[in-house]
């Protein structure tokens, strides 16, 4: 049996951990809400089909955006081309790639109706060291994979927390 006395110091620091963390600001990865001073945005991409911008659509309708593709008189986020690059970061004993680093960095543009420039051009750009393993080459690849899946969503995630300081006068009526 526990006694009262730590069962009430136990409670007590939850309490105070909670309110500190709170007060503080933090919250859970991804919980923060986006208010974005659109009501509809186009997305136009300079890569065709690309993950990237399904993702945005799929982060802007969550925030409740309507993504439209008509022209019409809604704004556009341009996207432009995403450029993965990787390195070495460094080496084991026998001078083979211990670690790597990924990199996923993209342009990206608010424009009017008018196609005239309200945000941007701004950069975001999002990157992870991990383990390398030269002689497991498959399980490699899948992690690669997921990794560049992981850092493409971080790169929308950037987005979107940017595109709440477009000018609320350029997002149309």
């Amino acid at each position: 049996m526990i006694p009262m006395h730590t069962t009430l110091l136990r409670a007590a620091c939850i309490t105070v951990t909670t309110l500190a963390l709170l007060a503080c600001g933090w919250h859970p990865r991804g919980s923060g809400e986006a208010t974005l001073p659109m009501r509809q945005l186009r997305i136009e991409s300079v890569q065709a089909d690309d993950a990237l911008s399904a993702q945005m659509r799929r982060l802007l309708e969550a925030s409740g955006v309507d993504v439209v593709t008509d022209a019409g008189h809604s704004p556009l986020l341009h996207l432009g081309t995403e450029h993965l690059t990787t390195r070495k970061v460094s080496l084991d004993r026998r001078a083979r790639a211990a670690e790597q680093e990924m990199r996923v960095t993209i342009d990206f543009e608010v424009r009017s109706a008018d196609g005239e420039t309200v945000f941007g051009p701004r950069t975001v750009t999002s990157s992870r060291i991990y383990a390398f393993d030269p002689n497991s080459i498959i399980a490699l690849q899948g992690e690669e994979q997921l990794i560049h899946r992981e850092l493409r969503d971080d790169v929308a995630a950037q987005i979107l927390r940017q595109l709440r300081y477009v000018p609320s006068a350029a997002t149309g009526p």
